[in-house]
Formats: structure tokens, sequence, C-alpha cells
């Protein structure tokens, strides 16, 4: 567990270090930003010292730049499942979004259905004159 908390932790460094370089900050902006010494800042980026969630965000509102940007989240559902649950929650959710997608593609296809036949009918009775 220790292992991968600290190789998340890592990509997190890397994406403020990345996005730091972006600005074209230096690591004294941002230590003085944060009103902290440089080396402190430095241990930070070099993953000496755990970042607190409050340090966190003001890196990220420093940078400019969403904390799912920083975390790597995606901007979709995050689904956490147990293998205990054997995927049910998330299977009825998937269900449901497909069944939802479905009435929706149905009422698209009826209306531009009505659609060409009221173009139709509007055509035959230009050709009709």
């Amino acid at each position: 567990m220790e292992k991968i908390i600290q190789e998340q932790l890592k990509k997190v460094i890397a994406k403020i270090k990345e996005h730091r370089l972006q600005k074209g900050y230096s690591m004294e902006y941002m230590a003085e930003m944060l009103k902290m010494s440089v080396s402190g800042y430095n241990k930070i980026e070099n993953n000496f010292n755990n970042i607190s969630l409050v340090r966190l965000l003001e890196i990220q509102t420093i940078l400019g730049v969403s904390l799912e940007e920083l975390l790597g989240i995606k901007n979709s559902t995050v689904y956490q499942q147990h293998l205990k649950d054997n995927a049910i929650g998330y299977q009825q959710q998937v269900e449901n979004l497909y069944q939802e997608n479905k009435e929706v593609l149905n009422r698209l296809v009826n209306a531009y259905q009505e659609e060409i036949s009221f173009l139709r009918k509007q055509l035959d009775i230009r050709k009709s004159k």
C-alpha cells in the first residue's frame, strides 16, 4: 500500500513541477508565494516531504490548474468497487445510462422522422402547384 501511495505522490509532484515550469515560475517564486523557504519547497518537489492537503490546494491555486489535473483525475465518473460486491452497482449504473441514452436516441430518431415527413409533404405541395 505504501509503495502505491508513493508512486501516486511522485506523479502529483511531477505534475506540479511540469505546470510550474510551463508557467515559467522558479522554485524561489513558489516558495515566496507559499510563504516558505526555498529549501522547504525544494523538499516538496524532490519528494522529501509529504504535501498536506492545504499545501496542495495552495499550490494548485498558484499554478492556476485544477486539482483534478494535478491528481490525474479525468473528468468522468469515478467508480470504486470492492471485489466482494461483484460489480452489481457498477453494472446497474451502466444499464441505467444505456437505457437513458437509448430513450434519448429514440426521441431524436422520432423527431427526425417527423421532420422528414413534414418536409416531404411541403415538397409535395410545392410540386403540385
